[in-house]
């Protein structure tokens, strides 16, 4: 292994530090944004060295998620902005180049792909003076101009992000999300303390814009039609944070549609839009385990305890699916490690509704794509599990997706064992346990389907048709690179699958000038 030279160069393109380009004003930003005297604040102490961050200009460390994106250092949170045009999907997130936590530098990094799998690192198109350490938002596709911007070819881009100085803030791009322009009118929507994430859509019965926003304690519904002016419409308390809202087919009939507001935390709606007023029709439910898990925020989180802010990507005027989905992992409190990279997304996961037992659930699972990493693949069909027989005792390594489907016949408990952390699902109680997460699953005519994707320090399951999920960062013993399936008393595997799956970064990893040694990967 060796670094090129030309990597050094690489590296000050990745990270926009000449940002001539970027960023700029069609008018003048307001001098009280950027001039106003602060008290000088103390050094960041997990500012990220210089030297360190060339030295590790690859993603090879041996807890560097192989299938999940991060950008090549800095802190990454949460994703923000998902919008496609032209088949390339445009992932933002909030971002410290050249922290282990968001300070000095925060803003939004950008990152753009052909399928949320291969993705290559843009520079950033927000920083932290000009935008006053900006926060989340989300972004569009301007199909008919209504911002009556569009120069060329292009159809015009736009970001909503918060500027915590001013309040809600506009950046658009005419060259496919090359640069980015802040917007004179900034902001469009005056700020106050406790508002913020703002998500806009399209709306087709009137052909008009819609916006639902954070306003502390709770959403907020705006419209516009030129996406400057907002109007406010309705509000809906008990809500924190980072909303996403969809109108989305039950059981794939596009005859039958529910529209689903998810919270910041993963709590959900099922109800309907009239385009004022968003009415639940049913009650509040979760995407991960039910149980009280406090984030470094304080408040509850029903993802599960490692995920957090999740978007969906918008992929055309209509608003139509399908719905990919990501959201950071966080670690929580103070990023003690000694990495140059701080944090990582979820493997990206398709939305659905599904009806199971007769009440409509949002189910999550895997994009399809995870199919193109796939290689060295075992198959297991009907064979009996018996107390202690591990079918993957002979498979060593780090980055898997497993599939089963099993009948549990007469089993207790069944165990799936990670490099040591255990999945357990207990049949009496029908819950699935893993790490401090607990979930309730109840078995389908006795069978239970489960699915993995393993990363280098990261686990997610997803159960039966995804309506129950668990994303966890965990550190293994990096000696311990087994896999096990145990049973007490006997079931059947029905199906398994298993696969190794390939590290998206190998390309990238070139273009810096990176070469992995011969043999690093698993065999």
């Amino acid at each position: 292994m060796k670094y090129l030279l030309p990597g050094i160069f690489l590296l000050f393109q990745l990270y926009g530090i000449a940002q001539s380009t970027n960023g700029r004003a069609t008018d003048s930003v307001p001098r009280a944004a950027t001039q106003d005297k602060k008290p000088a604040e103390p050094a960041d102490p997990y500012r990220l060295d210089y030297k360190d961050v060339y030295e590790n200009m690859h993603y090879n460390q041996p807890l560097r998620p192989q299938v999940h994106y991060t950008p090549v250092s800095g802190q990454i949170a949460d994703a923000t902005g998902l919008v496609r045009y032209k088949g390339k999907y445009h992932l933002f997130y909030m971002f410290d180049e050249w922290s282990k936590q968001r300070r000095d530098n925060k803003g939004w990094g950008h990152a753009t792909s052909d399928d949320c799998i291969f993705w290559e690192q843009q520079p950033p198109v927000t920083n932290s003076v000009i935008d006053n350490r900006p926060g989340s938002g989300s972004g569009i596709v301007d199909w008919n101009n209504t911002l009556g911007l569009r120069t060329g070819v292009e159809k015009t881009m736009v970001i909503f992000y918060t500027d915590y100085g001013r309040g809600v803030c506009i950046a658009f791009s005419n060259d496919a999300g090359k640069t980015w322009i802040r917007h004179r009118k900034n902001p469009v929507l005056p700020g106050r303390e406790g508002t913020r994430d703002p998500n806009v859509f399209w709306y087709k019965p009137d052909q008009s814009w819609r916006m639902v926003i954070y306003e502390q304690p709770g959403f907020s519904f705006y419209k516009s039609t030129n996406l400057t002016d907002w109007q406010f419409l309705s509000k809906m308390d008990g809500f924190f944070e980072c909303p996403d809202f969809m109108q989305m087919p039950v059981d794939g009939k596009e005859d039958n549609k529910r529209w689903v507001l998810i919270d910041g935390n993963g709590a959900y709606y099922i109800g309907d839009f009239d385009g004022v007023k968003f009415t639940p029709a049913s009650k509040k439910q979760f995407l991960g385990p039910e149980t009280l898990l406090n984030n470094s925020g304080g408040h509850a989180n029903y993802y599960t305890k490692d995920i957090y802010a999740t978007q969906a990507w918008k992929q055309s005027y209509e608003g139509d699916g399908p719905f990919y989905q990501l959201a950071f992992m966080m670690i929580k409190g103070a990023p003690t490690h000694n990495r140059t990279w701080s944090q990582q997304l979820i493997f990206p996961v398709e939305l659905t509704l599904k009806t199971i037992n007769r009440e409509i659930k949002l189910c999550r699972n895997p994009i399809d794509a995870v199919k193109q990493l796939r290689y060295d693949g075992k198959y297991w069909t009907d064979i009996v599990l018996k107390p202690a027989v591990n079918p993957l005792e002979k498979i060593k390594g780090d980055v898997f997706e497993i599939i089963a489907d099993i009948d549990l016949e007469k089993a207790q408990e069944l165990v799936f064992d990670i490099r040591g952390e255990k999945a357990v699902y207990n049949t009496a109680a029908k819950e699935l346990r893993f790490m401090e997460d607990k979930m309730a699953l109840q078995p389908v005519n006795n069978r239970i389907k489960l699915r993995f994707i393993i990363d280098r320090n990261s686990v997610e399951i997803y159960a039966n048709q995804g309506e129950v999920t668990s994303t966890r960062l965990f550190y293994p013993d990096p000696s311990n690179r087994s896999l096990g399936l145990t049973s007490t008393g006997e079931c059947r595997i029905e199906k398994m699958e298993l696969y190794r799956l390939e590290s998206v970064w190998l390309k990238r990893e070139q273009e810096l000038g990176y070469r992995r040694d011969a043999g690093n990967e698993d065999k």
